[in-house]
């Protein structure tokens, strides 16, 4: 069993025309993990201002410890979050914000996994604390996170092929087999291909309502989605990929964590912001719900 979680990146505020709410995938990864038991930490950093105090005491409300997430003068993540008239959301990421600035420590606790995005790579100073983690002997686990204009391909690819276990989207699964000249979209060429190409252990693509697609060496498994009455979709890939981690961690088959991981993601899709309060027990039962 490897449960000793690190996940890295940002923490931070989406600004919705109503409010604020904490967001930052690699912060709700670390809360989901935590409500299902995993041993996890977050190493980020927030701004010495109001916005940065709340998101320490939403850390420590959550149960997650604030020992290793940095306090800088570059103010606390916001992301603004513009509304269409037909409820389409666009989104601007400030720049710069403080989990741009995170350093590296010298003593940090061992971890078996690790788990980072791509968003947190657009500055050098957050990109390079990342690479220096990657040289660690953990299972190595990227959420594929493209949030434009912060796509850098040389990036994404070298995140990839240091990579173990890759979690990324249709749309995104189809960009980067564009990359290597692939024009088509057949899911099971697209993702061999992205599996080849960075010699990857596991590749999971999410499918939204569908469910998802996960690729080993010797196998291929669909699962299909679970209905719900979608409240809002932020953060739902987040605890999907918490669920896949949190069993995989503890060796259970691959089909069995597919298939948790849909279950609590259409969940938290089925409840309003990105971190609803869940017990564990309760998740468990979910399936004879649906």
């Amino acid at each position: 069993m490897k449960n000793k979680v690190l996940c890295y990146g940002e923490m931070l505020w989406d600004i919705f025309p109503d409010g604020a709410v904490p967001g930052g995938a690699p912060m709700n990864v670390a809360i989901g993990l935590k409500k299902l038991g995993s041993d996890v930490f977050i190493l980020s950093s927030c701004g010495k201002d109001k916005l940065g105090a709340n998101l320490l005491e939403y850390l420590d409300e959550n149960g997650l410890s604030t020992k290793y997430v940095q306090q800088s003068n570059y103010p606390t993540g916001q992301v603004n979050v513009h509304l269409s008239e037909m409820k389409d959301a666009s989104y601007e990421i400030v720049f710069p914000s403080a989990w741009d600035y995170i350093h590296q420590i010298e003593k940090l606790p061992e971890f078996d996994v690790l788990v980072y995005g791509s968003l947190s790579c657009r500055n050098k100073t957050s990109f390079e604390t990342l690479i220096s983690l990657l040289d660690s002997g953990a299972i190595k686990v990227f959420d594929v996170n493209f949030r434009p204009p912060f796509v850098d391909q040389s990036i994404i690819e070298q995140l990839l092929n240091k990579s173990d276990l890759v979690k990324m989207n249709l749309e995104e699964l189809f960009q980067i087999s564009a990359w290597h000249g692939m024009d088509s979209e057949d899911l099971e060429l697209a993702a061999d291909l992205v599996f080849k190409k960075y010699s990857l252990k596991i590749l999971c693509i999410t499918r939204g309502s569908e469910g998802a697609f996960l690729k080993t060496a010797d196998k291929e498994i669909y699962q299909s989605g679970f209905t719900v009455d979608t409240k809002d979709t932020v953060g739902a890939g987040d605890a999907f990929l918490a669920g896949f981690i949190h069993n995989y961690s503890r060796d259970k088959p691959l089909k069995e964590a597919l298939e948790f991981a849909c279950l609590l993601g259409a969940w938290v899709a089925s409840q309003k912001g990105a971190n609803p309060p869940f017990l564990f027990e309760h998740i468990e039962n979910l399936k004879q719900a649906f």
